[in-house]
């Protein structure tokens, strides 16, 4: 294994992903350990993975919080006692409220018992529709987080580094482009947000001819596909009116890189 494979080649990201074997990963880390550009390489590739996993975190909805912590139903009897009547008539009397007052009472416990299993029923089957709505959700975006991760391990990506112009010295961009496919995905979490009525252009340097890319919206730990771009010396990223404009404003620069 050389220097130019493991920067070229995608060990650096299968290394993350626990994808090497272990004499693949034991070389790795000898060259993250020795080599500076190796050991950068690295560290800028772990922060792209974990902004992927913040941007995917995921809450539980208030409805799962309840059903989760939602204690049993205890349901108390209540008894009554009577004084012994001191006449069989009186005892008769009174043995025979008491079961007819037992009665109603059992009569109407039951009756509640069956109005609230029909209520929890329904409770229970709108937890059952939410409870399949987020895992549809959850499962939607671990299928694009796994997207995100077979462009981060594809060889067939390069990995192109904006850097902040004078406009915006803090500001960096990444671009992965694969030219056979024409495909380009941007990372843009290193920019700051626009006004409303502005939005972020990025450009495909042609033979120093400007090409329009697409036109987004920063948004922190994001991957975002861009249009398709087969041929390119270099990418840029220009401040446009929302919407984007037919040739780049030069002077709202942010961020500029040479593809490899």
């Amino acid at each position: 294994m050389s220097r130019e494979e493991i920067l070229n080649e995608g060990y650096l990201a299968a290394y993350i992903t626990e994808e090497l074997s272990k004499s693949d990963a034991a070389e790795v880390e000898q060259f993250i350990a020795d080599d500076e550009e190796i050991r950068d390489e690295y560290y800028n590739l772990q922060k792209t993975v974990e902004q992927l996993a913040f941007q995917y975190s995921i809450s539980p909805s208030e409805v799962v919080k309840r059903y989760i912590m939602e204690d049993s139903k205890v349901v108390k009897f209540f008894g009554e006692s009577s004084e012994s009547a001191s006449s069989g008539m009186k005892l008769a009397l009174a043995a025979s409220v008491i079961i007819a007052l037992a009665s109603m009472m059992s009569a109407y416990y039951f009756w509640n018992e069956w109005q609230d299993t029909d209520y929890r029923l329904a409770q229970l089957t709108a937890r059952n529709i939410e409870l399949a709505e987020s895992y549809n959700t959850v499962n939607q975006e671990l299928s694009e987080i796994r997207q995100d991760l077979a462009v981060l391990v594809s060889p067939e990506f390069s990995r192109i580094i904006l850097n902040g112009t004078d406009n915006a010295a803090n500001a960096k961009a990444v671009i992965y482009w694969n030219p056979n496919d024409e495909e380009v995905y941007l990372n843009s979490a290193n920019m700051a947000s626009l006004p409303q009525n502005q939005q972020y252009q990025l450009w495909a340097l042609i033979d120093g001819v400007p090409v329009d890319a697409g036109v987004f919206d920063a948004e922190e730990g994001t991957f975002q596909i861009m249009k398709n771009i087969a041929k390119a010396d270099a990418f840029a990223v220009t401040v446009e009116q929302t919407g984007g404009a037919d040739s780049p404003t030069l002077s709202t620069m942010q961020v500029y890189g040479e593809a490899i």
